[in-house]
């Protein structure tokens, strides 16, 4: 049988295995988290496994419940109806169904006018630690063995009540010492070689304690229970609902929408095969339909996942891994359901508290420390309203302070590129080159580099630079990783420049420098 010879078994088999056994607990937590039946982020996974195989641009590219999905989806739907009940499932649903039709309406829109190239990299890692902070808040309670965050008041109310409930001992010490010990276990693992096994590790080692313990002590804690699975076919039944209340979801959706977007084009960006052609608009297009297959089967919306994708990598996994890894989800919720009804949520609660950490970068945060006013005030102060205020607020307000800022700083960036010797590729700019300017600058690099080139120039001899700016060059860096040699030339009076071009992005310290007088 094919699916038994050893390259297959290696490639697809072993991968897909790997990738369901870390996909299914991380999918019921972020279940909790958003507030719904724990076989709706199942469903989704499965879901977006399958079409993922055939729409994703990547084979890399790995799609499902997300952290920041998961926790925008209870702030959008908690005010509205109760959480795992089945009129907050109806919603969940229909709100699957608008980020799905947004994302349609994107990918028209990105393929004639690239409107993403204006959300610079600021904006999206400021969100991204914004959530990251609330990501690891809302894992808290789990681990403290506490009541679910309600999401219907202010985040730092819900903090402090938190606080005050675990000073006054409403939690259980067996939940916490569950989840530091997922925690610890999960971290040390990252600091191996074996950092793409760390969620299977952090749970191996957190329920050998769980049985450690209960042969010692008689606790309860809550537990993630039973779980039917089943596919539940089409949107709920509109004569339950409130209309006013399914428009007020329009706006949430478009929000999970740009921020599914921005992670489905930052993995596309980033995790490729070498020969895999960069095309975001395709995952786009898979991730809409992703959403709205999930709407019709009771799914929750989501997003690409950076650090599934990278472990997908990692693997060096097929494509059709992510078939593999759908069957497995499914054979282990059949056959494994009385091992999984018995993982205590203290124990979920610490695997998800060390992804919201991977979202807390403190060496970003320090680059942005170090950059210019404007760049550092858009970064904090979207970490900062997504936190304090909350992620609507945030995004509106970042969205429209960089559109202003770029159309105000409006610049024409000319590339030309040569081939020469059929191994090296000289790329000329000329113009004023902005932050959004490098996405224009990437595209057309994406479009010219091919497996023969060894080595990349970029002229920029005739450009005038903009470098106090935090700049993604994940798109180069890569490539450069791989043994391509990068070269920039530029002439001697733009020495001051290009050194704080590097002093702000060491990931280019490997990039050759030459000048010309």
């Amino acid at each position: 049988m094919n699916f038994l010879q050893r390259d297959e078994m290696s490639r697809n088999v072993f991968p897909g295995f790997v990738m369901a056994l870390i996909n299914l607990p991380m999918s019921i937590g972020f279940a909790f988290l958003a507030g719904v039946p724990p076989i709706m982020m199942i469903t989704a996974s499965i879901v977006c496994a399958v079409i993922g195989y055939f729409l994703n641009s990547s084979k890399y590219a790995v799609g499902g419940p997300n952290s920041a999905t998961s926790i925008l989806i209870a702030v959008a739907v908690t005010p509205f109806a109760p959480q795992m009940g089945d009129l907050y499932v109806g919603y969940v649903a229909s709100l699957a169904l608008f980020v799905g039709l947004w994302q349609l309406l994107f990918c028209l829109i990105f393929a004639k006018y690239h409107v993403t190239d204006y959300f610079n990299s600021d904006v999206i890692e400021g969100l991204v630690l914004g959530i990251g902070i609330i990501f690891v808040i809302s894992t808290l309670y789990m681990v403290l063995g506490l009541p679910q965050l309600s999401y219907q008041q202010w985040l730092m109310f819900d903090v402090v009540s938190l606080g005050i409930s675990t000073f006054e001992g409403e939690g259980s010490y067996f939940a916490l010492y569950l989840g530091v010990v997922t925690i610890v276990t999960g971290i040390l693992i990252r600091m191996t070689k074996y950092k793409r096994y760390s969620v299977i590790v952090s749970l191996f080692v957190g329920f050998i304690t769980l049985l450690a313990l209960e042969s010692f002590y008689s606790f309860h804690i809550e537990r993630v229970g039973w779980i039917k699975l089943g596919l539940d076919t089409s949107l709920p039944d509109l004569r339950q609902v409130s209309l006013p209340i399914m428009a007020n979801l329009i706006a949430p959706a478009f929000v999970i929408a740009i921020i599914s977007t921005l992670q489905a084009i930052t993995v596309a960006k980033a995790i490729r095969g070498d020969n895999e052609i960069f095309n975001p608009l395709r995952d786009v297009f898979s991730q809409s339909i992703q959403h709205i297959f999930l709407a019709f089967l009771h799914g929750a919306p989501v997003a690409n996942s950076i650090n599934k994708s990278v472990a997908k990598k990692e693997l060096k996994s097929g494509s059709r891994a992510l078939l593999y890894s759908a069957a497995f989800t499914i054979i282990l919720v059949v056959f494994l359901d009385a091992i999984i009804a018995y993982i205590p949520l203290a124990i979920l609660g610490g695997v998800l508290f060390l992804s919201g950490m991977s979202m807390i970068n403190g060496k970003k945060m320090k680059r942005y420390m170090l950059s210019n006013k404007k760049t550092a005030t858009i970064f904090f102060t979207t970490a900062f309203l997504v936190v304090v205020v909350d992620i609507y607020t945030a995004v509106t307000f970042s969205i429209l302070a960089t559109f202003v800022i770029n159309i105000i700083m409006i610049s024409k960036v000319k590339t030309t590129s040569t081939i020469t010797d059929n191994s090296k590729l000289v790329i000329a700019v000329e113009g004023t080159i902005l932050p959004y300017s490098y996405n224009h600058i990437q595209r057309h690099f994406h479009q010219t580099i091919n497996p023969e080139i060894k080595e990349v120039v970029f002229d920029i001899r005739n450009a005038t630079l903009h470098t106090e700016d935090i700049i993604d060059f994940g798109w180069i860096t890569d490539h450069s990783n791989k043994g391509i040699d990068v070269s920039l030339l530029y002439d001697n009076d733009m020495e001051k420049q290009i050194q704080t071009l590097y002093r702000l992005n060491p990931e280019i310290s490997a990039f050759n420098r030459r000048t010309i007088n």
